[in-house]
């Protein structure tokens, strides 16, 4: 069931402002992970190719 409780309602406005914001956070979340991925695949890579080496 939902909260009607008058002391946390907000308005159309407000709620659109929090959701940009959560959108933003989130995607920069997915970003941070991707690239920490990236990196990972490249220190992967690198290792493989020292490790032929010796």
């Amino acid at each position: 069931m939902a909260n009607l409780d008058a002391d946390h309602m907000f308005s159309v406005s407000e709620a659109r402002r929090r959701a940009r914001a959560h959108g933003h956070l989130h995607r920069a979340q997915i970003m941070m992970v991707a690239s920490g991925l990236a990196a990972f695949g490249i220190i992967a890579v690198a290792a493989a190719m020292m490790g032929t080496l010796f």
